[in-house]
């Protein structure tokens, strides 16, 4: 089967059923080992867009630029887009690395900077959020929080986010499990340790390991409501917002390449991307 045939039947497999969330396809692919250097079917040709949804006398609203205009939806400038996503290597979301040598059974033992491509390797754009009326806690809306089913891609992939505000800067980096069933997922040693990632690399690219820092998706989820539309605090927030406060929220969605389910299986797999927030007002939480 030709690309071209593969990339219309992709193209047809999916539908925008939200419009005002981010919605991208976005292909796996892969070499012999963990990590992946082969170029993947285009994504599809979908105009990116994100959403907001507030609860109690807040109004969350989101914009693509710090001056706004903000509203309950816009539409996603990307700073990286590849047509595939290729495995980087991160514990704090501001040095990446790339696996540059492996042993004949697929152990990776020298990285080099991935800093500068990491445009190349992850999906990453920024969007702004900002409280109206009153102040709120912020949370991922699960309702339209959907970053695909496969349970390989989801396994392998974070969601990394880098959260400016008034109280300071903050880097999160969450595993996407429990957004689907990822117990059929398949696992091989990928490097030396398990349950770590590359932290710093020497000029010789021999690397240094820290335990893995992502946390769970689902603890930072507002929970649903009474009534539709409706949200209450959930076990964490993302971050707190003042009354017309704006935080800079910036996104990459990435395949962890140290992780034992990073290599062969989730190649030439496909994700749709939607990110959505909710706005709890911080006055239902007291």
């Amino acid at each position: 089967m030709s690309n071209d045939h593969d990339v219309k039947n992709l193209k047809k497999s999916f539908h925008l059923s939200v419009l005002w969330i981010l919605l991208l396809l976005v292909v796996f692919t892969g070499s012999t080992y963990a990590w992946f250097t082969l170029s993947g079917l285009s994504s599809t040709n979908v105009t990116p867009m994100a959403g907001t949804i507030g609860t109690g006398d807040t109004v969350l609203l989101i914009s693509n630029s710090s001056n706004g205009p903000f509203d309950k939806s816009c539409e996603l400038v990307l700073d990286g887009n590849p047509t595939s996503l290729k495995p980087i290597s991160t514990a704090n979301l501001q040095n990446f690395y790339k696996g540059t040598t492996q042993t004949k059974e697929g152990i990776t033992v020298l990285y080099a900077s991935a800093d500068s491509e990491v445009n190349q390797y992850a999906i990453h754009g920024t969007v702004y959020l900002q409280c109206q009326n009153a102040a709120c806690d912020v949370y991922f809306e699960p309702k339209n929080l959907n970053l695909g089913s496969d349970a390989q891609a989801l396994a392998a992939m974070r969601l990394g986010l880098k959260i400016t505000s008034s109280t300071g800067t903050q880097n999160l980096i969450f595993k996407l499990d429990a957004l689907g069933s990822t117990g059929s997922a398949q696992s091989r040693t990928t490097i030396s340790r398990s349950s770590a990632v590359v932290s710093s690399a020497t000029s010789a690219g021999e690397p240094t390991y820290v335990d893995d820092p992502s946390l769970n998706i689902s603890d930072y989820m507002a929970q649903a409501g009474t009534n539709e539309n409706e949200y209450n605090a959930g076990s964490q927030s993302l971050l707190t917002l003042e009354k017309d406060e704006v935080a800079s929220v910036e996104y990459w969605l990435y395949l962890e390449g140290c992780d034992e389910q990073c290599y062969d299986p989730v190649q030439n797999k496909d994700s749709q991307i939607q990110l959505a927030f909710a706005g709890v007002d911080v006055s239902a939480n007291q």
